[in-house]
């Protein structure tokens, strides 16, 4: 994998050569980086600069730098790829488009996603047989040329500032919205979008308009990428989208099949997803989704689904949230989640679950949130590096059930329940705890069936009196003499013991 800073390498590797022998070499040096007051003052203004910006577009890249968290959050892997290539022979044909019934989007859709709530897009459309679309079969069309399509179509009247009916965009077909563009899908009418082709929107806004529908009050619009369409965003803005839980209907998704050909590559950049209840990508690889604002999410905030090497960096999670912000799961393996700021909100802040093996998760800040931190869990060989885990109600960076784990250099502070917790791990399972600074949570490191637990130069002096608790806890003296993680430890529930040479020896070789 070129240009991925080295950690990364060695985690992708950690299968075939064992991650212990990696981490033997980390030494011991404690980690060290601002105080909590600090932090908070910085996350502070962040809270500021969001509420100064609510519903505008300087993205999530440019808050962080203003709030004077650019340098703390400097993320450890690549950054924006170059503009995704054409995979795919492109021809620049004539406009073509056409009235069709909707169902049959409908079908082709829920083929790759699934039929629930298939019925309730057909009952937001209104009583009788006449569901029609405006579909755009060849060449690129512009929102100007949709508006007059509708026209000549005889979809809708002239003088209406929405899109009424749904629009499709069939395989060949580009949708590209400009600067200034903004398409207002009706709520009342049944309005989304259905992209088998290609949508492209730079400086453009997609949003719902309209009261609620009168046939399906839950419905709002959603904008679908599916099959072997793609996605490209930029600087653009997207409002009140999304019903249901359902992935296709959940706001913004993009829902490759992977026996079809990807035309183009996918990524959404600098923008801004305001009261939409989530961003989907599924069965989609090396998507990447950097420096965008998630406000008010209705749902999880960004839900990665068997997407392998994603990457997923500098965005802002903030307001109202009663769910995840960001799901990293069912094999999503090699994601990098780096340098994202989660402000608020319900249950855990990350989450990767689900055989999403090798995660990367590095420079983040989660905080105040009423649930936990990190979570992984049923994910192997994860490095959980350099995040801030400040004052959540639940544990700050939980390992569940995931072999081979490493959670090194990070700040644990003030969570209510553990700092570190470690749980469900397979008989003789390791995990590496080396250089994070635990302080003021309601305890240190906690673990129920933790098995090995690997200590190395993790700092405790801020977390006295309750080092350890759980299977652990009779082993807090071995802590309490050794607060800078100077000796490398191997806990159990059965004991403590010295790493035979030290945890650093390697790195003298």
């Amino acid at each position: 994998m070129p240009g991925l800073p080295d950690a990364l390498r060695s985690m992708a590797r950690c299968a075939a050569l064992g991650l212990a022998g990696a981490v033997l070499c980390v030494g011991v040096a404690r980690a060290d980086g601002p105080g909590l007051a600090t932090v908070q003052d910085s996350i502070a203004r962040l809270s500021a600069l969001i509420a100064q910006s609510k519903g505008s577009l300087p993205d999530a890249t440019a808050l962080l730098q203003q709030a004077g968290l650019s340098d703390l959050l400097a993320p450890s892997a690549p950054t924006m790829p170059d503009l995704a290539p054409i995979l795919w022979p492109h021809v620049d044909h004539p406009l073509e488009a056409q009235a069709m019934d909707m169902r049959l989007a409908l079908t082709l859709l829920v083929q790759v996603a699934g039929a629930t709530d298939s019925r309730a897009v057909q009952t937001a459309q209104g009583p009788g047989d006449a569901m029609r679309a405006l579909v755009i079969r060849r060449g690129t069309a512009t929102l100007a040329d949709v508006r007059r399509l509708l026209v000549e179509l005889d979809l809708q009247a002239r003088d209406s500032d929405a899109i009424e009916v749904p629009l499709v965009i069939w395989e060949g077909a580009t949708l590209a919205l400009a600067p200034g563009d903004s398409l207002r899908l009706s709520r009342p009418h049944g309005a989304f979008v259905a992209n088998f082709g290609h949508l492209s929107m730079t400086g453009a806004a997609i949003e719902r308009t309209g009261p609620p529908n009168p046939h399906l009050p839950r419905f709002a619009p959603f904008v679908a990428t599916v099959g072997s369409g793609s996605l490209q965003v930029d600087a653009s803005r997207f409002t009140g989208l999304g019903f249901g839980r359902t992935r296709p209907f959940a706001g913004v998704s993009l829902l490759r099949n992977t026996l079809m050909a990807e035309r183009q590559r996918s990524f959404i950049r600098g923008s801004l997803f305001q009261d939409t209840v989530s961003l989907v990508i599924a069965a989609s690889s090396d998507v990447t989704v950097i420096g965008n604002r998630f406000h008010d999410p209705r749902g999880q905030g960004l839900i990665l689904a068997g997407s392998p090497r994603a990457t997923v960096q500098s965005n802002i999670f903030a307001g109202r949230a009663t769910f995840n912000a960001i799901q990293v799961i069912e094999g999503s393996s090699d994601a990098v989640v780096s340098g994202n700021v989660v402000l608020g909100g319900e249950k855990s802040g990350i989450v990767v679950r689900s055989f999403s093996h090798r995660p990367y998760l590095a420079n983040n800040i989660v905080w105040q949130r009423v649930g936990g931190g990190i979570t992984v869990d049923r994910a192997d060989c994860a490095n959980i590096h350099s995040n801030f885990v400040i004052e959540n109600s639940q544990k700050g960076i939980e390992v569940r059930s995931s072999a081979g784990s490493l959670v090194q250099g990070n700040h644990v502070m003030a969570n209510r329940s553990a700092g570190i917790w470690i749980s469900a791990q397979a008989p003789d399972a390791q995990t590496f705890v080396v250089q994070n600074v635990l302080l003021a949570n309601s305890a240190g490191l906690a673990t129920a069936t933790g098995e090995q637990v690997m200590l190395s130069g993790n700092d405790f002096s801020g977390q006295f009196p309750r080092f350890l608790a759980g299977d652990l806890s009779r082993q807090s003296p071995h802590i309490a003499g050794n607060l800078d993680g100077a000796t490398p430890l191997l806990l159990s529930a059965a004991g403590a013991a010295p790493i035979p040479g030290g945890m650093a020896d390697c790195a003298r070789n």
